[in-house]
C-alpha cells in the first residue's frame, strides 16, 4: 500500500514538473515573441502606423465580439455595420450610436466601456510611457530615422548590441552625464506611476461617488429600476466615458433622463475635465504637491524641463496656464451665450434655475471633447449650435496664446521640431480640407433624404454631425419624426434615441466612422497642407 502510494506521489511530482517546464517555455517563447513584435514595430514602424494598427485592430475586434454577444432584446438583432460604428465610436471616444444602448446586454455595455477606457487620451498616453525603450543605441536609431522614440521596460534578451542606460560606465570625466540619463529614467518611472494612479483614483473615486449618490437619492436609483440596467455597471460605466470623454451612457437618453439631478452632474463634470481638458493642469498640481512633500530631486526636474521627459501632457508652467484659460475661457463664452438664447426656451423646459445653469455648463463642459448631454440637442438655437460647432473642431491643446518654447529643450529635440515636412506632407490637404470632403461625400449619399427630410437632415444639422465625430465628441441633433409629419403628413414614423447618423445608409455611417478615426488620429496630420494655405 505505501509503495503504491509512493509510486502515485512520484507520477504526480514528474506530471507537475513536466506540466511547470512546459508552462515555463511556454512563457518564454511569449516573451520573446513579444520583445520581437515590439522591437520591429518600434524601430521599421512610425508613431502614427504604430497608433493606426492599435485603433483599427481594436476596433475590429470589438466589432466582432458584440456581434458574438447576445442583445438583451432577443428581437433586436443589429447589423455588423452598426456593431463596428458602435465599436469605432466607443474606441475614439467619439461617444456617436446608432443603436439604443438599453437594447444591448450588460456585456456588450461591458465592451463598450472596455474600449473606451483603452482608446482615452490619458490611457493612451500611459501606453506610450510603458513603451519607451532604454536603449541609446534604439534611440540613436528611431531620431536617425524620424521616428518617436519608445522605451520598454520588458528585460532585455542577452544580446551583444543590446545597450542600456544602466550598464553604461561612465568614462573621461562622463560621470554628469550619466547621472542626467539615470535622473531622465528616474523621471520616466515617476511618471508612469504618477499617471497610473491618477487613472485608478480617478476611476475608484467617481464610481464610489455615482454608487453612493445613486443608492441615496431615490429618484436616480428608480430611472436605472425602471430600465433594468445594474446600478453598478451603470456607474462604471459612465465613470469610464466620463474620464475618457467617450460621450456613451448606457441610457437611450444619455444624461437627459438625469437631467434633474445637478449634483450628478457636476461629479461627471469634474471627471470630464481630469480626464482630458484639464488633464496636463490637474498632473502638474499632483507633481508640484509631491514635489513639496517628498523633496525628491526627480518631480523638480520634471516641473522645471518639461521638453526632457517627453511626456506630451506635462506642459512648461506658462504654456499650462494659458491652455487651462483658454479651456475656462471658451466654457464660460458658451455657457453665457447659451443661458442668454435659450434660458426660456424649450431646451430647459420644466427645469429651475439651478439646474438650468447646471444643464448649461454641463453643455459647455462636454462641447469641447466628452459629447454626454443632459438636454436635447435639437432644440438649441442655431447661433449656440454654430459656437459649440467651433469648440468641437478646436482640439483639445488648442490655446488663444502663442505657444514658447521651452529652453529647456535639448539641441537634438529644437531641430527635430524645427525639420521640414516632406513634399507628400505639404500637399496633403489640410484637416478643414478634409472635414469639408466628408461633409460633401456624406451630403451625395443622403442627398434623398435630405431633399425629402430637409428638417432632419439640413445642412447645418449634417456639418454638426461630422465635425462632432471629428472631434471625437459626441453631439448630435438627433432625429425627430415630428419634423418630418410637418412636411409629410402621411409618413410613418418612429423616433429613435441615438444620433442623426443611425438614420443614414451604411455607407455613410462606414464613411462616418473613418472620420472619428481620423479625429483620433488628427495631431498626426496638424501640419499637413502648408502648400494649399493662402497668406
Amino acid at each position: 500500500m505505501a509503495l503504491s502510494f509512493r509510486r502515485t506521489t512520484n507520477r504526480a511530482r514528474e506530471f507537475i514538473l513536466t506540466r511547470t517546464y512546459s508552462f515555463d517555455r511556454l512563457n518564454r517563447y511569449l516573451r520573446q515573441l513579444v520583445l520581437f513584435v515590439y522591437r520591429f514595430s518600434a524601430l521599421r514602424l512610425s508613431s502614427f502606423c504604430i497608433h493606426l494598427i492599435y485603433f483599427v485592430f481594436l476596433a475590429l475586434l470589438g466589432s466582432l465580439i458584440m456581434v458574438l454577444l447576445k442583445p438583451s432584446d432577443p428581437s433586436f438583432s443589429p447589423s455588423y455595420v452598426d456593431m463596428l460604428f458602435m465599436s469605432t465610436s466607443a474606441l475614439t471616444v467619439s461617444g456617436l450610436g446608432t443603436v439604443e444602448t438599453e437594447r444591448l446586454s450588460s456585456a456588450q455595455i461591458a465592451v463598450l466601456t472596455l474600449l473606451m477606457f483603452v482608446g482615452g487620451e490619458v490611457f493612451v498616453t500611459l501606453l506610450g510611457l510603458l513603451l519607451r525603450r532604454t536603449s541609446e543605441h534604439d534611440k540613436r536609431e528611431a531620431s536617425a530615422v524620424g521616428v518617436d522614440a519608445v522605451r520598454s521596460e520588458l528585460e532585455p534578451v542577452a544580446s551583444s548590441r543590446v545597450v542600456t542606460i544602466d550598464s553604461i560606465e561612465p568614462v573621461d570625466g562622463s560621470a554628469a552625464m550619466a547621472e542626467e540619463k539615470d535622473l531622465r529614467l528616474s523621471c520616466v518611472r515617476w511618471l508612469r506611476y504618477i499617471v497610473s494612479s491618477y487613472i485608478f483614483t480617478f476611476h475608484l473615486f467617481g464610481t464610489s461617488l455615482l454608487l453612493i449618490y445613486i443608492y441615496r437619492v431615490s429618484n436616480a436609483r428608480d430611472i436605472l429600476r425602471k430600465k433594468g440596467i445594474n446600478v453598478f455597471l451603470f456607474s462604471l460605466s459612465t465613470t469610464v466615458s466620463s474620464f475618457a470623454n467617450g460621450g456613451l451612457i448606457a441610457t437611450n437618453e444619455n444624461m437627459a433622463a438625469f437631467n434633474r439631478n445637478p449634483t450628478m452632474l457636476l461629479l461627471m463634470i469634474a471627471q470630464v475635465l481630469a480626464g482630458n481638458l484639464l488633464f496636463p493642469l490637474f498632473l502638474r498640481l499632483v507633481i508640484w504637491t509631491l514635489k513639496k512633500i517628498t523633496k525628491r530631486e526627480e518631480f523638480r526636474h520634471m516641473l522645471k524641463s518639461t521638453s526632457e521627459t517627453r511626456f506630451s501632457p506635462l506642459l512648461p508652467e506658462k504654456q499650462t496656464c494659458f491652455l487651462s484659460l483658454t479651456v475656462v475661457g471658451l466654457m464660460t463664452a458658451l455657457l453665457v451665450l447659451f443661458c442668454s438664447m435659450d434660458w426660456d426656451g424649450a431646451v430647459f423646459d420644466g427645469l429651475t434655475s439651478f439646474e438650468k445653469i447646471v444643464s448649461a455648463f454641463f453643455i459647455a463642459a462636454n462641447s469641447r471633447h466628452a459629447g454626454e448631454n443632459s438636454i436635447d440637442p435639437s432644440l438649441i438655437s442655431p447661433a449656440v449650435l454654430v459656437f459649440i460647432i467651433v469648440m468641437m473642431y478646436l482640439p483639445p491643446s488648442a490655446t488663444f496664446w502663442p505657444a514658447e518654447e521651452d529652453d529647456t529643450s535639448s539641441d537634438g529635440i529644437k531641430k527635430q521640431n524645427k525639420k521640414k515636412k516632406s513634399w507628400v506632407q505639404n500637399l496633403l490637404i489640410s484637416q478643414l480640407s478634409c472635414i469639408i470632403v466628408y461633409i460633401i461625400l456624406i451630403c451625395i449619399i443622403e442627398r434623398r433624404k435630405m431633399r425629402r427630410d430637409p428638417l432632419n437632415f439640413s445642412s447645418l444639422n449634417m456639418i454638426f454631425e461630422v465635425t462632432s465625430a471629428y472631434g471625437n465628441v459626441g453631439l448630435s441633433t438627433g432625429y425627430s419624426c415630428s419634423r418630418l409629419m410637418k412636411l409629410h403628413p402621411e409618413a410613418s414614423c418612429q423616433d429613435k434615441p441615438y444620433s442623426l447618423a443611425g438614420w443614414w445608409s451604411d455607407e455613410s455611417k462606414i464613411i462616418l466612422s473613418s472620420v472619428m478615426l481620423y479625429g483620433r488620429l488628427k495631431k498626426f496630420s496638424a501640419q499637413d497642407g502648408k502648400a494649399w494655405r493662402l497668406y
